[in-house]
């Protein structure tokens, strides 16, 4: 909705910096939590493939859904930060000078790069949530001993 030409720049700056500030908030914890959760079940699958059958099996896939979920990391970091630095630095631009022709324009370029690129982490995460749940939480329950 921030990309509709309909939606005058400057809203659109401050309603995006808005958004990525708060994103900072709730998105590195949550990684971080899903990387540490990939990482745990991949090491206990390795540390327990002589001794469980379901653990050799599911390896590869927990392997996967870490590498994974490692290279949604790397994404962020190296390409969606940058670009939300710069859409933050256009905002700001837009904010004290609402018609600033040139950050409205690179504005609504890096709306429009950012959504497409984002599809692209989102596939990552997609694969990755999926690996992890379907083959991390079967191997968990085999693995655990009966109480």
């Amino acid at each position: 909705m921030l990309q509709l030409s309909s939606v005058p720049a400057h809203h659109a700056g401050t309603m995006t910096a808005y958004l990525l500030h708060n994103s900072e908030k709730f998105f590195p914890p949550l990684n971080g939590a899903c990387t540490v959760t990939n990482l745990v079940l991949t090491i206990s699958a390795y540390l327990n493939r002589q001794q469980s059958p379901a653990a050799a099996a599911k390896l590869p896939y927990l392997g996967a859904a870490l590498a994974l979920n490692l290279a949604t990391t790397a994404w962020a970091l190296g390409i969606m930060v940058p670009m939300n630095k710069a859409m933050a630095r256009h905002a700001e631009s837009l904010q004290a000078n609402n018609e600033d022709e040139k950050s409205e324009k690179e504005l609504r370029r890096l709306q429009s790069r950012w959504l497409k690129l984002n599809y692209g982490m989102f596939s990552f995460l997609l694969f990755d949530t999926r690996a992890a749940c379907k083959f991390g939480l079967t191997f968990l329950f085999q693995v655990a001993p009966p109480s």
